[in-house]
Order: structure tokens, then sequence, then C-alpha cells
């Protein structure tokens, strides 16, 4: 959801107060702040930095499916440059009642997944939910099905701004009851997760599915804080990860802490969760090691689980519609400290990769979008994580759009013009350097071991024309301007690399 804390509007005060002896422009921010991060890898073990955007709002509906075409998909490859889409799917439509699961609407899926797959697009389904389900509220929400909903009769007012929502007498207990806060539903968890490994199952040797979204900024009801998302959103999810393993021992799966202040920069309680995964390998490791020892083969690396932190940042300023001026942008500028301190220490604790995985969201009408835009780009650059752009939604009336990248046709908005931004799509190795201004754009990482092909660099057609200048420290690279990638072979001889691409 684009505007999704409750506090935001209660918090902004205290945010200022608590920050205000470190704010600071987030271009200022130490490039040293990612370090220590796990990557996200593909299959050569290379770092991924997913970029894309979030498809759709519109899959909220009745059918939980999106308003895109294939064309549309094309577009995003070709404009935007996206390797990933956040595609949203909801409870609902894949278990419309109890235990019986709705395979034509995931076959519908695949169908749509199978477009990004044509355009080497990775996808991250993500289960998405606001305000629980429609059933919590009439005429809001979005989620759950009628017969996971029990608000034991409590009324519910849709509100304005709609967030408030969340705090209605039936909605909160809703959630208190799938969280069996009540003592009364604990079948409701169960059948998610079952859920889950169904949905795993069906996508399990899809090649374009990266990964699985367990839930869309999970909210606690009456439990918030450390009363949430250790005693019950950690078991909760390790739960979900233990089934899927059942079935899919390979894809990544994407953790999400509660959204309720922490989109906005707070920290976060979410436990460790284990890999059954990487529990496995590990056993085999082990036994290996155990029995090359006597040869001196011992040195075998731990396996790495396949988790990720899934964070999104809204800054309450931004959130209030006020724009990014003045003090509102002092405010903000906190926030972006805030968010990238509390999540690259969350991640490291956890021992995951970060990735963002809502941002955005500001109307081209407020005062400062384009400056905000530009910042939380460049946060995300020198931080050296990818980002999925809420959402791609463009307006049904036809006005004119102010905060999708693309409009329905294909044509970059003013907001894509500035997210249409050079990045590279796989690192080999560890990428330590993201940086892009005025045209020119430096990337530089360290070898790796076990890590093959070349680097992928997008270069947008709207910053480079023509075929790009390239300053390379390796001298093995090539141009291809039709997928408008440049690929860079690292050189053996050297342990640290880099490259520098400026319009012709």
């Amino acid at each position: 959801m684009p505007r999704s804390a409750l506090a935001a509007r209660l918090a902004v005060v205290a945010l200022l107060i608590s920050a205000s002896s470190v704010v600071s422009p987030p271009e200022s921010a130490s490039a040293d702040q990612g370090d220590g991060l796990r990557p996200i890898t593909d299959a050569q073990g290379r770092t991924l930095i997913l970029r894309g955007l979030n498809t759709a709002g519109s899959a909220k509906g009745p059918s939980g499916l999106p308003w895109i075409e294939r064309r549309n998909v094309v577009g995003e490859r070709q404009k935007l440059g996206s390797n990933v889409v956040r595609y949203l799917v909801q409870w609902k439509n894949v278990e419309p009642s109890p235990g019986r699961y709705d395979d034509r609407y995931l076959d519908a899926v695949a169908q749509r997944v199978a477009w990004y797959r044509e355009q080497g697009i990775n996808v991250v389904l993500d289960m998405h939910q606001d305000i629980y389900g429609p059933a919590a509220c009439e005429g809001s929400g979005n989620g759950a099905p009628a017969w996971a909903t029990f608000t034991d009769g409590l009324p519910c007012t849709p509100q304005n701004p709609w967030v408030l929502t969340y705090l209605q007498p039936a909605v909160l207990r809703a959630y208190d009851n799938f969280w069996n806060n009540t003592g009364k539903h604990p079948e409701l968890m169960r059948h998610y997760a079952a859920m889950w490994k169904h949905v795993a199952a069906r996508f399990a040797e899809d090649p374009a599915v990266l990964g699985y979204d367990l839930m869309n900024e999970p909210f606690g009801g009456t439990r918030q804080f450390g009363f949430f998302e250790g005693p019950v959103l950690t078991p909760f999810y390790q739960r979900i990860v233990t089934a899927i393993r059942q079935v899919d021992r390979q894809k990544w799966v994407f953790v999400e802490p509660q959204a309720l202040g922490v989109n906005e920069g707070l920290g976060t309680a979410l436990g460790q969760i284990r890999d059954p995964r990487a529990r496995a390998a590990l056993g085999r490791l082990v036994g290996q090691r155990d029995r090359l020892t006597a040869t001196g083969l011992a040195r075998l690396s731990d396996p790495s689980s396949r988790l990720v932190l899934t964070a999104h940042f809204y800054p309450g300023g931004v959130d209030i519609g006020g724009g990014y001026t003045g003090l509102l942008k002092s405010l903000v500028q906190a926030e972006f400290v805030l968010w990238r301190k509390n999540m690259t220490e969350a991640a490291r604790r956890l021992n995951t990769p970060l990735w963002v995985g809502e941002i955005g969201a500001m109307a081209f009408d407020q005062p400062g979008a384009a400056d905000y835009t530009r910042d939380w780009l460049s946060m995300a650059d020198q931080l050296r994580i990818g980002w999925a752009y809420w959402s791609n939604d463009p307006q049904a009336d036809g006005s004119t759009e102010t905060i999708a990248p693309l409009d329905r046709t294909g044509d970059l908005t003013e907001v894509g013009k500035i997210v249409a931004r050079p990045f590279p799509r796989a690192v080999a190795g560890t990428p330590t350097k993201i940086a892009y201004n005025s045209g020119t754009f430096t990337l530089t990482w360290r070898t790796r071991p076990g890590t093959s092909g070349p680097t992928e660099i997008w270069l947008p057609a709207t910053v480079y024309p023509g075929t790009p200048k390239v300053t390379a420290s390796d001298r093995a690279h090539r141009w291809d301007p039709a997928r408008r990638v440049l690929s860079v072979w690292n050189d053996p001889a050297h342990a640290t690399h880099t490259v520098t691409v400026t319009p012709s």
C-alpha cells in the first residue's frame, strides 16, 4: 500500500525531535553504509540489484489480477530496464474456501508471469493485504477471504484518510483473531501457511519466479512493535518458510517487518528466521568436512539461507501530502537517516540481504517531488540495494499521470524520466560503489569467488541516446544497443574493478 503506517501522522513530530541531531541530506551519508549486507544472487553467483515496479494496485480488486497486458511488460523492460516485478496476489483468490485452492486463478497468474519471463524480468510473488480483507470492513481492504475473517460482530466505518480504517473495531478484531491474540482461531495461520505451500508448489519450477513475499505490511491488531514482531510475526514466518521448503528449496523468501513506524524509519523487532534449506545443506557439508579432514580438504563454506528482509519506505512527511520543501523536507531527511540506519542494522542482525519492496508514491503535483525521487534513488545507490516502485497503475480517467513511471501507452511520465536511471542489473562480484550524477554513471566492485558471467549495466536511452562512452579497468566489455545493456567481463588479474559511463 502506498501510504500504510497509521502512526505516520502521529509520529511526525516525534521523529523530528528524535532525529533532529542527525538530520542531513541523503547524499551526504557515507557511501560505505551498505557494506556488510548479504547480496541477493543469481544462478551464476552474481549480485542482483533488483529494480522495477509493483504490479499492481489494480490487483487488489475482486479478480486479483492487474490491468497489464504483455506490451506493458515489454515497455517496463525497454523504458525502465526493470529486472524485477513485485507481483501482487491475494489469499482470497488463491483459497476461496477453506482448503480449496483456485488453480484457474494461479494459471492466470502464471500466464502473466510468462510475460515477465519473456523479458528476462524476475518475479517476486507478493501476498498482498491492506485492512485485512474486504469482509473486515465493507468498502475497504483486500487480501483475506471472507471465511477467514472474524470480526465478532464489531462495527466498522471506512475512514478518510483510508489508513485510519485500521483502527476500526472490526478490523482490529479481524487481525487479533488471525494472529490468535484472542485464542479462538489458531487454524487461520495454519491455513495461511498451507496456502503458501500450495502456491510455492505451483511456481517452484518456474524460472521467472525469483521468490515469495510472505505478507504485505503485516499489522498486529492490538499488539504492536515488540509485542507483535518478536513473539507473533517471527514464528509465523518460520512456519511458512518451513512449509515452503517442503516443496521449493531454491527460491528466495522475502519477509517484511511490521509497517507501523518501520516504514517511516523506526527499528524492527523481527527475530531470526531459520531457513531449513540452509540447515540441510550445512548438515551435508559437515559430513563432507568430517570425511575430508584427513586429506586436508576441509575448507568448506557454510551455505547461505535464501531469506531477504523486505522493508518499505514511506516517510511521514511525504505521507501526509505536504511535499518535500522547508520544514517537511528536513523531517523527511531525518527519516532517510533513521530508515537506512535501522534497516541496514536489522539486515546485518538477521544476516539477510535488504530490499525495498515499496517506495515512491509521491504525486508530482506536490512541491519538491522530483528532488524527493532523486534523493531516494541516490540512497538506494549508496546502499547498493534494489527496490520496487509503487506502482505501475496509470490513472483510469485518462488524466495526466503523476505517480506511475509509464502511462498506458508505455511512454515515460515525469517521474518515469527520473526513475529511468542507469543501474547494474547484475554484478560479477561484490559492488562497492554505485553512483550517478548528471549523465555520469560509476560502478566499482570486488571479485567474489564462485561468480561467473559478466557484470551487466542497463543504460536508458533518455540519458545515453547514442553509443555510450565507456572507461573501464577491464578491457573486455560489449555494448548491446537492442537491450541497452553494457556487459563487462572481469579481468582475472584484478581483484577490484571500475567502470565509468558517460554520454557520447
